[in-house]
This record gives C-alpha cells, sequence and structure tokens, in this order.
C-alpha cells in the first residue's frame, strides 16, 4: 500500500509539472513578441506576475524562454568582460598537496608560472592587486566541509572559483583547492558546478528555492547556512549546484527574475 501511494503521488507531481510547463510554454508563445529578443530576466518576471503566476510555477515559466538563450547558454554564469587567460601567474602557498592541485590547474593554459608565498592572506592580495593572474587555496576538506576562513577570503578579495581539484590527502581524506581569479573567464560550455551565496527572498523559504532549483535540473550538492554579514537577521545560504543535468539559462533567468539576492562563488569545472 505504501508503496502504491508514493508511486501514485510521484506520478501525480510529474503529470503536475508537465501541465506547468505545458501552461507556461503557452503563455510565453502568446507574449513573446510584446518582449525583447532575448527577453530581459525582469521583463519575464514582470510579465509573469502581471498574470497574476505564482511563485511555485515561474521556474516553468522561465524555462518556458530559456531557448532563446541557447547561444548564450554556456555564458549566462561568467563575467561577459573576462576573457580566459592563455597565459598565467599563479600564486599559493607551497605543499605537497597544493603542488599537486598546481600541476592540475597549469595544464588549462598555454604558458604558467608560479609564484610563492607565506600565507594565504599574501596570495589572495596578489591577485586582488593584479600581480597574479590566479591563486589556489583550499576550499573544502572531507573532515570539515566548507572551510569558512578560505571562503571569507574569496569575499573580502572578491575573488571567484574558476576550476577546482580534489588532491587525496592520506587516510582516505580529501581536500578541494580552488582556483581562483578576478571575474569568472567567458565559457565556450557550460559549466559542471555552480557555487552561489542566497539570501531568499521574502516570503521564500530556503526549502522552496532549492525546490526551484531542483526543478531546473540544478541539483544541491551542498548546502550550508550562515548570517548576512549586514547583520539582516536572515540567513544566507552558500549553495553548490550540480549543472550536469541543467537548464542553465532558465536557471538563470529564474535567479535574476525571482526576488532572491544571489552572488556567483564559482563557475568551474572539476579537473
Amino acid at each position: 500500500m505504501y508503496r502504491d501511494n508514493l508511486r501514485f503521488l510521484t506520478e501525480k507531481e510529474a503529470a503536475l509539472r508537465q501541465l506547468s510547463a505545458a501552461l507556461s510554454a503557452d503563455i510565453a508563445a502568446r507574449h513573446r513578441d510584446a518582449l525583447s529578443s532575448p527577453p530581459a530576466p525582469e521583463e519575464i518576471a514582470r510579465l509573469w506576475e502581471s498574470l497574476g503566476g505564482d511563485a511555485a510555477g515561474f521556474p516553468s515559466f522561465c524555462r518556458a524562454f530559456s531557448g532563446a538563450y541557447r547561444d548564450r547558454a554556456a555564458s549566462v554564469f561568467s563575467d561577459s568582460d573576462e576573457e580566459q587567460d592563455a597565459a598565467a601567474r599563479i600564486a599559493y602557498l607551497r605543499s605537497s598537496y597544493s603542488d599537486q592541485a598546481y600541476r592540475r590547474f597549469s595544464a588549462l593554459f598555454g604558458h604558467v608560472t608560479a609564484s610563492y608565498f607565506p600565507g594565504f592572506r599574501e596570495v589572495a592580495e596578489e591577485v586582488y592587486a593584479g600581480r597574479a593572474t590566479h591563486a589556489i587555496l583550499p576550499v573544502w576538506n572531507s573532515s570539515d566541509g566548507a572551510l569558512l576562513t578560505f571562503r571569507r577570503l574569496l569575499s573580502r578579495y572578491d575573488l571567484k572559483i574558476a576550476a577546482a581539484s580534489d588532491i587525496s590527502a592520506g587516510d582516505e581524506s580529501v581536500v578541494r583547492f580552488a582556483l581562483v581569479r578576478r571575474g569568472l573567464p567567458k565559457r565556450k560550455t557550460p559549466p559542471a558546478y555552480l557555487e552561489l551565496s542566497v539570501v531568499p527572498g521574502d516570503g521564500m523559504t530556503p526549502g522552496a528555492f532549492l525546490s526551484a532549483c531542483e526543478s531546473l535540473g540544478a541539483a544541491a550538492v551542498s548546502v550550508s547556512a550562515h548570517p548576512t554579514e549586514s547583520g539582516e537577521g536572515r540567513d544566507a545560504l552558500d549553495i553548490r549546484l550540480d549543472l550536469t543535468r541543467a537548464d542553465t539559462a532558465a536557471l538563470y533567468l529564474y535567479l535574476e527574475g525571482s526576488h532572491a539576492r544571489y552572488e556567483t562563488i564559482g563557475s568551474y569545472d572539476m579537473i
């Protein structure tokens, strides 16, 4: 009986999603000529609100417009004026593990040089000041999860994750190193992972936000909460999304058009 009920609920949910998608596609087709090409995210949001649409249906509405962004889907989570470097100067604090990460990251460039520093703050400052194009920082390990000290360094020096690599540290433990830079480079293919810091809008629960991302194919790999730096009495969510099966254009339209505040921490592949 339990299995039958679960199957019925699953099938009902799938049918409702299909119905919502069909209705959204029909509405989009009837109003597309009244919008710019491609339509701006705020236009899509205003249209949905003018039609009395609810928050739960907005992701499907965004998906209905994502085809207009097909040729830009690879670069929606990048900074348009930031090209990928052909040559790089990478700053990092040397260790046997960071040396392994450097060897993996260096394969991304036609020409690369390394510079070494005694501390992680100095490494971040090199990139911030423009004396290095990239830095290598540990951002996660299998024992402690996200390393918040280094996440704060990214925020303080306005650095973005452009690639990541998991390095075995012995005893079945793993350290994830990030290759960071100022700004996210243009991409030729959509990223495998997207990291965001999100403050859900008024009336939006974290669960509803994650469910919306999931409905667009972006699976949450990890989620952690911490107080916002402004002390406004609500938590920010640090979210790592797997975009392997995501409609990245629809996700971009949803993030830009929803009432969530978000900052892109990283847009990257695992090396």
